[in-house]
Order: structure tokens, then sequence, then C-alpha cells
């Protein structure tokens, strides 16, 4: 038992666990909060910034201290590009070899296709350069809107770090309230100069380090052979950035509540900012609580797929997706081998993004089917619309680490909250590290007898 937790699989759920705890204790104490947290608020608060979700029983901006602010951006920092990713640059301008541990252990997060050392360099040099542009370009859009400078530089740093991260806190908090502004980005839906420097950075971060480290060493060396990964990364985000502002424009032009009110231009870069922000960062501009029921399955959909390998979101990733979706398509057409644009997929790669999805699948199912029976306050409130689908909304919201709401997570019961917390959790560290960890067993290669199955 003690070798699975000393395996690179078993550190990086320790980590993840002691930085919960030491965020957990921190957000308890009297100078990070303006009213005392309990101890599972501070936990679930703790999760979602470590985790990078965005999910929070209470309002960060009205209930933490300044202190407990820059607390919770740490944690939002160090969860979002990952504590080994620090501790291995450390070593690199230390001048110390990287272990073995910490290369498989980096490979968990951002795999095996580019040299670890390169890729470390790219992972803090673009997250530095990115939340550095996006923070100028933030303190130049809430300048417009008549607040102190020194306001205006704090939350353009924090929304930075947090679109960037794809954690999706914000801390406008008491000013807000004074200024009797909504909650999230509700007082900004009609200003572009904000919303679209957030959803770069959100897509920035979403994309993946290694996608940011091909195109910098291909520019470097002059060479535009793009890599399948890649253009399968770039070509499926396309197509549900695309694909998901045309459906929510469709499913929300009617409605008064989200768009139905709102000039054209505002309502398509609403539902252009939700389609990216769903998929990972759960930023909103609008009650997502007012949305039809096509919308949150929608919203669903996307942050069940959720970012690319090697970024700051979670789900089961873009690549994923897309290899199920060859795989339909190559056995609808009668191949016999999965292609991918014009190249064969190997089955182990198959076989992987399949148990991915299926595991996936089930722990969203579990956590919805367990808060169904810790939730029942909100099944049966006559008020609550599409009720069901808001505690399923809420269980893909926290597996994906995306953080959007209807609403509900301030009212959650205790064991609500801590169900949301596990899911969090094994969201951000991944479906098949926790695996390894409690099989102990790492993956393997095994060669059987072939026997057909019939199918259909």
């Amino acid at each position: 038992m003690r070798g699975r937790w000393r395996s690179p699989a078993g550190l990086t759920i320790l980590f993840f666990a002691a930085l919960l705890s030491f965020g957990m204790v921190t957000l308890r104490l009297p100078i990070a909060a303006r009213t005392p947290l309990s101890w599972v608020d501070a936990l679930f608060l703790a999760a979602s910034a470590v985790c990078v979700t965005g999910l929070t029983p209470v309002d960060p901006g009205r209930v933490l201290s300044p202190f407990g602010q820059i607390l919770l951006l740490v944690l939002i920092q160090v969860g979002g590009i990952g504590y080994m990713s620090v501790a291995a640059f450390a070593a690199i301008i230390l001048r110390r070899r990287l272990s073995a541990q910490q290369r498989m252990a980096l490979g968990i997060f951002y795999g095996d296709l580019v040299d670890v050392r390169q890729l470390l360099r790219h992972v803090i040099i673009f997250s530095l350069l990115a939340e550095s542009l996006g923070t100028i370009a933030l303190f130049l859009a809430l300048q417009r809107h008549d607040l102190p400078w020194s306001l205006c530089l704090w939350f353009a740093l924090f929304h930075s770090v947090s679109a960037f991260c794809n954690a999706g806190l914000d801390v406008f908090g008491w000013f807000g309230a004074e200024r009797g502004w909504g909650s999230s980005l509700r007082p900004f839906a009609h200003d572009p100069f904000l919303l679209l420097p957030l959803t770069c950075l959100i897509i920035a971060g979403g994309l993946g380090f290694l996608v940011v480290a091909e195109v910098t060493e291909r520019f470097r060396q002059r060479r535009f052979r793009w890599s399948v990964h890649l253009r399968v990364v770039l070509l499926t985000n396309a197509i549900l950035w695309l694909g998901g502002t045309i459906f929510l424009w469709l499913f929300e032009r009617g409605n008064p509540e989200t768009l139905g009110r709102q000039p054209m231009a505002v309502q398509w870069l609403s539902a252009f900012f939700h389609s990216v922000t769903a998929r990972t960062a759960g930023f909103s501009s609008v009650p997502i609580g007012a949305m039809t029921a096509a919308s949150l399955w929608l919203l669903c959909l996307l942050m069940f797929i959720g970012a690319s390998p090697g970024g700051t979101g979670g789900g089961i990733k873009t690549t994923t997706a897309a290899l199920l979706a060859a795989a339909a398509w190559s056995g609808a057409l009668g191949y016999e081998q999965v292609v991918l644009l014009r190249r064969s997929v190997p089955s182990a790669q198959l076989a992987k993004a399949m148990a991915l999805t299926l595991f996936a699948a089930h722990t969203v199912g579990i956590a919805t089917l367990l808060l169904c029976l810790t939730e029942r306050h909100i099944l049966h409130d006559a008020t609550a619309s599409h009720a069901f689908l808001s505690l399923l909304f809420e269980a893909v919201s926290a597996f994906g680490t995306v953080g959007l709401s209807t609403g509900i997570t301030p009212s959650l019961t205790t064991w609500g909250k801590l169900i949301l917390v596990a899911t969090m959790f094994v969201g951000r560290v991944g479906l098949l590290t926790v695996l390894v960890v409690l099989t102990g067993r790492p993956p393997r290669t095994a060669h059987y007898a072939h026997e057909e199955v019939l199918v259909g």
C-alpha cells in the first residue's frame, strides 16, 4: 500500500490533498475572512480554488478579507499549473537533474509528447505572459467603470489569473454590492472590452501547454508541419465554440431573463462567452438558473468535454471526444481502423479514451444519484425549475472543474457539499490517476487470444 502512494500518481493525489487541507485551515483563520467560515464551507472553497472549479457556497468577495483573497489567488495559481510543474521548474533553475518520479508525475498532466524541461519553460513563461497581458487589458477595461485604480489593479490581477487557470472565481463582492451589481460578470454583460480579454484568457489556459509548446517550437524552427494532436485540439475546440455559440443563441434568444431583451450584438457576445466559459471556466454574464432546459443540457455536454490535455481545465478532454467521434464515424463507414485526420489511431489510445469517458460518466452519475438522496429539499421545492437537471448540472460542473451553477450551491446540505468536493477532487487529479492508486496496478501490456463478440 505504501508503494502506491510513493508512485507518481500517489504523489499527485497527496499533493492536491495537502494543498486542499492547507487552504481549508488557512481560510478558517480569523484574518482570512470578514465573516467566519464553517469547516465545510472552508473546505469547499479551498477545493474549488485548488481544483480550479469556481463553485462556491459563499461570495468570496464579500466573505473573504484582503488576506483571504490573496490566499485564494495563490491556491488558484498553484492548483492551475500544478505543484509538480513549479517544483520541477525550480529544479531546472537550480540546475538539478529532474528525478524519474518528477518526470512521470508531470507526464500525468502533460503526456510524453515533448521534452519535460522544454515544456516546463513554456508553462511558466506562457502563464506569466498571458496573465500579465490579461491584467493590463482588464485594468484598462475596468477603468471605464469608474473604479479606484487600486481596485482596478487588484480586480484585473485576480480575474486574469482566475480566467487563465479556468477557475471562474470572482471577488467583486462587497464593492459590487454597494453599487447594486449582480453576481459574477452580469454587470459587464454589455462590455466587450472586459468579456473578450477574459474569453481569450480562458481559451489560452484551456488549449493546453502542449499546443503552446509546439506552436512556439515550430515558429522558432520555421517548420510549419503541425502534429495531429495540435490539429485535433484546434479543430475540436473550433467546432465546440462555434456550435455552442449558435445553439445557445437559438435556445436563449426568446428568453427575456437571459438574452431576449438584449441587443443583437450583446446576444451573440453572451452566447459566445458562455460557449467558451462553459468548457472550463465558470464565469457567467447572465443568470444560469434562468436558462432553458435545452441550454442547461447543452452546457452539461460542453462541461463534460472540458478543456484540452495539458491545459488548466478539466473534463474528459477535447481529444478524447474527438477520438470517440472518429471511432463512431470509422465504424459506420466500415473501416477496420479508427481514422482521424487521415491517420490511424492506436487501439490502446482508443481504449483509454473509452475507459476515461465511461468512468467519467459513472462518476457524474453516482454524484448525481447521491445528490438526489441528500438534496431532497431541492427536488421537492415547488418553485425550483428543472430541479433534477440542476443537480445533474452541479455534478457535471464539479467533475469538469467548471464552476457554473444554477444557483443551488449555497443551499446544499453538508453532505451535498462534501459530495461535490470529492467530485471536484477526482475531476482535477484525473480518474486514471485515482484508479492507478486504488488498484495498485500501473498500465500494463497484455496479449490474449482473439475472439469476436457480436455488436448491434
